[in-house]
């Protein structure tokens, strides 16, 4: 069948055997200051999720595959869906077992959009510090922030997670009843250009392919 764009966690992600793995922000501010130590900060455009990953070595096959995939997206020009693999579930649920088939979804956001609720989680369900999770909204086209939990909190009997700290803050075009994933949530991005390197194939496998990426919003 035809490739589609962008990739699906299933078409990319999940195929990826990574080594290690830098998952930041990428500012884009404005700074000042004064020679006392004083800093002004101007906020010029919402801050960027950007990732840095290195893969184990493994056969000339796989890794052949792995490549051709990073080709097929015309290098910066495609778009794919690509998760932090140190958190592909929420901490207090290693495996994902325990949120299941559950139906999350925003409650609500607060108006300073630094903060969001949740519903539909599972009773006391945790969300720790750290944890990501994806948010699909809007249409023509659907939109995906990515968020990452700043603050620990328990959902209530009724599966309801209080107010709690994100970061980045919350799109404007997020509202309630958005879906939200937290089991392997994703970000999209693209590759940066010139970064992948497909790796040093020969008679022991392919080792050293590595390749970056950045949000694309």
């Amino acid at each position: 069948m035809p490739v589609s764009y962008p990739y699906g966690v299933t078409d990319f992600a999940d195929k990826l055997n990574v080594l290690s793995v830098v998952w930041d922000i990428q500012r884009n501010d404005e700074l000042s200051g004064s020679g006392d130590g004083r800093v002004w900060q101007a906020e010029l455009a919402p801050p960027l999720w950007i990732g840095t990953v290195a893969l184990q070595r493994g056969g000339n096959d796989a890794m052949k595959q792995v490549a051709a995939l990073m080709r097929k997206l015309h290098g910066s020009q495609e778009a794919l869906f690509l998760y932090d693999p140190l958190s592909k579930y929420p901490q207090s649920d290693p495996a994902g077992a325990l949120l299941g088939a559950s139906n999350v979804q925003v409650n609500s956001v607060a108006a300073d959009r630094a903060n969001l609720s949740l519903k539909g989680l599972p009773a006391g369900y945790v969300l720790t510090l750290g944890d990501k999770m994806q948010i699909t909204y809007g249409s023509s086209p659907t939109r995906y922030a990515f968020l990452e939990v700043s603050e620990t909190v328990t959902a209530s009997e009724a599966g309801v997670a209080p107010l709690f700290g994100v970061f980045p803050h919350v799109p404007a075009g997020v509202g309630i009843n958005a879906n939200v994933g937290l089991l392997k949530p994703a970000c999209k991005c693209i590759i940066m250009p010139g970064s992948h390197n497909p790796g040093t194939g020969g008679a022991m496998g392919t080792e050293g392919a590595t390749f970056r990426v950045v949000q694309k919003k």
